[in-house]
């Protein structure tokens, strides 16, 4: 059982959820609808002592669950202090946990790549996406519905940069981000964005329609109410200001000269170049390589700035 959450003109709609298996794919149903203030069901006598109401009204549902699991359920609603006294008295044990066995081909790639982004920070999750980390189960036997509330609570945790990093990670836009124009990053988010919506084994029997009126559509808020405040990566700028410094040593122009200096011109200067170090005419053919590695980089500078 989880609570899954629901944009409704404004708002978020809560309720209990229960994911089932119907092949081929697990599915959702809803226990309870919880309204838009779940906060309702928590009693409190102290400030850190409560109860949450629905023993009762979900027994008569058939579901006995306990105060332990709807204290684990309704966390997230409970005032700070009663948080920080759960966190306090429930840290993790060292003791050892029953390693549960599943296979990497029952979870969409999509899920794999957030995940990895979401626990390690990583901006390069494509070389660890064969790695069947344990964490990775948490993400098996769950509906779609069931797994994006899942990964939506994981992602509310971010930062503000570290949300766009994660935006621009599993949508394969971040080294992309400084190089090329923003209408230019608009189309590919896009396009990535519509490819997933359109994969059914992804959406596991939701419609496109449903995926992107109902949980996506946090990602289209996320991408164009944050992304053009992002700065660009310092990595790039410096990356770039090298290759000027090594260009203007090899081409033996000033910087503020090869700034300014237009892509036409730039063939130019580099033809020039390269006919004195052309190994063909004397010219050392380590020089040369370094000649020809420079203008590429330097041209694939020019063309996105």
């Amino acid at each position: 059982m989880y609570i899954a959450r629901r944009p409704v003109s404004g708002h978020y709609e809560y309720s209990l959820k229960e994911s089932y298996y119907e092949a081929p794919y697990w599915r959702s149903k809803t226990v309870l609808n919880l309204g838009a203030f779940p906060e309702k069901y928590i009693t409190y006598y102290s400030e850190v002592a409560f109860s949450i109401d629905l023993e009762e009204k979900l027994e008569k549902l058939g579901y006995n669950v306990d105060q332990w699991e709807l204290e684990r359920l309704f966390f997230r609603f409970l005032n700070p202090e009663a948080q920080r006294i759960i966190t306090q008295f429930t840290r993790p044990t060292s003791i050892k946990r029953k390693r549960k066995e599943f296979d990497l081909k029952d979870i969409h790639p999509f899920d794999i790549k957030r995940r990895l982004v979401l626990k390690f920070g990583i901006s390069n999750p494509g070389k660890y996406m064969d790695i069947p980390y344990p964490f990775l189960s948490e993400l098996c036997n769950k509906s779609r519905d069931e797994l994006e509330n899942y990964f939506w609570d994981l992602e509310d945790g971010l930062k503000y940069r570290e949300k766009i990093k994660y935006l621009l990670v599993i949508f394969d836009l971040l080294y992309l981000y400084p190089r090329i124009k923003p209408w230019e990053l608009d189309e590919i988010f896009i396009n990535n964005f519509c490819k997933i919506l359109e994969d059914e084994s992804f959406r596991m029997g939701l419609s496109a329609e449903e995926l992107h009126s109902t949980y996506f559509c946090r990602y289209v808020w996320m991408y164009f109410d944050m992304i053009l405040f992002f700065p660009v990566i310092k990595k790039y700028r410096a990356h770039t200001k090298s290759i000027y410094f090594e260009a203007s040593k090899i081409f033996g122009i000033s910087l503020e000269e090869l700034e300014k200096v237009s892509i036409e011109d730039l063939f130019k200067i580099f033809r020039k170049k390269a006919k004195e170090l052309h190994p063909d005419r004397g010219g050392s053919h380590e020089k040369f390589i370094q000649l020809r590695k420079i203008f590429e980089e330097l041209l694939n500078i020019k063309k996105y700035s």
